[in-house]
């Protein structure tokens, strides 16, 4: 064999190996996926947020086989959808060694096949668990699957990824850059949530009163394991190994810290209530929406509970804990693991057109802007009144339109762009524009449209509690037409007759762990028993408490006993604080 037909077989060995290795990471993505989410849930959820990433996948890996592949990238005539000509791997039966080749680079066919598939997992696992979280239904979504996979995801991503896709690149005629998913990932993913969320409703109010997620080590444990498979995400679209392979692991970490450290400094300025420096007042009962700026009782609040049109109480942080004893600006991890998972999404759109040895300050801009932009876009969902439960509108959908926008300024001139808006090419800001709008819009549209059908078939309603919105608009319709506040609707919430709960209504609030899954729970159920003790009673209480006839106080702190009694003796029992 000739020298440079040595160097070929090389290069191309190298390139295989480095795509196997860049595939073998994308299911670490997909676990921590599960870990972030399940996290961020109460415990009656949280084993449903595990287990969809991971229940989602076989199903969209045989539909990615039997019909999905072709339909993104086989080689069809028109600009909008492919053919059948690459189902169940048929093309395959003619050459093992077949070779998919673009303008980046050649891989083989059985290698791009399986890169993509499990692209397409990690953007169905990133939407549809927050989708339904702690109030939607598992049968119609995977209805809805379907349809999302077929007309909605295939579609897109021929548009942008199909060699003749009418937005790609390599078409040239209105070249949208998207290096490994800005808009066919996570605008897809944040504005299906979207959708899903309007069409679902708020949650039920019930259910968010001391809201607490299960385990914030589980949102870091799975932050980290998605940082470490997306440097393959967005590595793997070079379709081969290079030294820009490199730049781009580079910079997808950079741009991850920094949005990281950008989002928790946004939180940790705005998470003293009341700022430092503040008197502290004494709190009166809550009538209308709280204002942050105002002080605050550590101990003793008598807050009543205040919930926001999308469901979510608005007082949550003035929930009594030992860290709130000094009001004063605290650090979150789980702001500092959104902030890292919208830097991961908002290089991913730039990518390889960002990446350069002179170019790597391109990654503290795309990690300041979207750590910014995204954090702020977690309040739209009250303005829009849609309770997305997990934010994966701003942290995904937010972040890759920010990322597509940042990629149609600052792209250099690699993998046949003309560059973005330094370079001067002014258009290509534009064409980022129109990309993002169509996406969006498309996705948005037909999303609703699907659930609105499958809402109406019997037996497949969206919602556990199927006439949950229908009691909020009637009772929102009422307290319009009285025109004026009754006395019920002054008491406090304990005071208020408790109303009759509806069998549907009784299992949403039970959590999809049990409706969906029979009770099986990410963590068991844990008791707390309260024991009591002298020591918390005055003397007096003590003894009307537990002196009778033959058991007197001074026999309660034995061996064996309930109870134990306090070093210093029972003549120094005090109430405890």
């Amino acid at each position: 064999m000739s020298e440079d037909g040595q160097l070929v077989d090389i290069r191309a060995g190298l390139n295989s190996l480095y795509m196997i290795y860049c595939t073998s990471l994308l299911p670490i993505v997909v676990v921590g996926i599960a870990f972030f989410y399940s996290g961020l849930t109460q415990r009656r959820s949280s084993m449903t947020m595990f287990a969809l990433p991971i229940l989602l996948t076989p199903l969209v890996f045989i539909d990615w086989f039997i019909w999905g592949y072709s339909l993104c990238y086989s080689k069809a005539e028109n600009k909008f959808i492919g053919n059948l000509d690459y189902a169940v791997l048929r093309h395959l039966r003619v050459s093992i060694t077949s070779i998919y080749t673009n303008t980046r680079g050649d891989i083989f066919s059985l290698n791009h096949f399986l890169f993509n598939g499990l692209f397409k997992v990690i953007c169905a696992g990133l939407t549809f668990p927050g989708c339904i979280a702690e109030r939607g239904r598992i049968l119609p979504m995977l209805v809805f699957l379907f349809c999302w996979s077929t007309i909605i995801y295939n579609p897109i991503t021929y548009w942008f990824w199909n060699p003749n896709g009418w937005l790609s690149v390599d078409l040239n005629k209105l070249p949208v850059l998207d290096f490994a998913g800005g808009n066919c990932i996570h605008v897809v993913s944040g504005f299906t949530s979207l959708a899903y969320s309007y069409m679902l409703g708020p949650r039920n109010p019930k259910i968010l009163y001391n809201y607490r997620n299960i385990n914030t080590g589980h949102i870091i444990f799975g932050t980290f394991l998605v940082a470490c498979g997306w440097v393959g995400f967005v590595g793997g679209c070079d379709f081969k190994f290079s030294v820009y392979s490199l730049y781009i692991f580079v910079n997808t970490i950079l741009c991850s810290c920094v949005g990281g450290i950008v989002w928790m400094s946004i939180d940790y300025y705005y998470s003293s209530i009341p700022l430092e420096g503040t008197t502290l007042q004494e709190p009166q009962p809550v009538t209308a929406p709280l204002d942050l700026n105002e002080g605050i009782s550590p101990r003793g609040t008598n807050l009543i509970p205040v919930i926001s049109e999308t469901g979510v109480l608005l007082n949550q942080h003035y929930r009594e804990s030992k860290s709130n004893f000094i009001a004063r600006r605290k650090f979150s991890m789980i702001s500092f693991s959104s902030g890292v998972m919208t830097g991961l999404v908002v290089i991913t759109p730039g990518g390889g057109y960002v990446s350069s040895p002179s170019e790597f300050w391109k990654s503290f801009v795309f990690g300041v802007v979207g750590a910014v932009v995204c954090n702020l876009s977690t309040r739209l969902k009250y303005f829009f009144r849609i309770d997305d439960a997990l934010d994966i509108f701003a942290i995904h959908g937010i972040a890759g339109i920010v990322g597509s926008l940042l990629t149609g300024i600052f792209a250099n001139k690699q993998y046949n762009s003309q560059g973005g808006w330094v370079e001067g090419h002014w258009k290509q800001l534009g064409y980022q524009v129109l990309g993002c709008v169509v996406t969006s819009s498309y996705v948005f549209i037909l999303t609703c449209v699907f659930l609105y059908l499958i809402d109406l078939i019997p037996g497949l309603h969206l919602r556990i509690d199927k006439n949950f919105n229908r009691r909020m608009r009637e009772e929102s319709l009422r307290a319009k037409g009285k025109g004026e506040v009754d006395e019920e609707s002054q008491m406090t919430p304990t005071d208020k007759p408790a109303p009759e709960i509806s069998y549907l209504e009784a299992a949403e609030l039970l959590g999809t762990d049990c409706y969906e899954f029979n009770g099986e729970y990410m963590m068991d159920f844990v008791e707390f028993i309260k024991v009591i003790r002298p020591q918390d009673y005055e003397d007096d209480e003590v003894e009307e408490l537990y002196a009778n006839e033959n058991n007197q106080c001074e026999n309660i702190h034995g061996m064996g006993s309930d109870f134990e009694m306090h070093p210093e003796g029972a003549n120094h029992l005090t109430k405890r604080e």
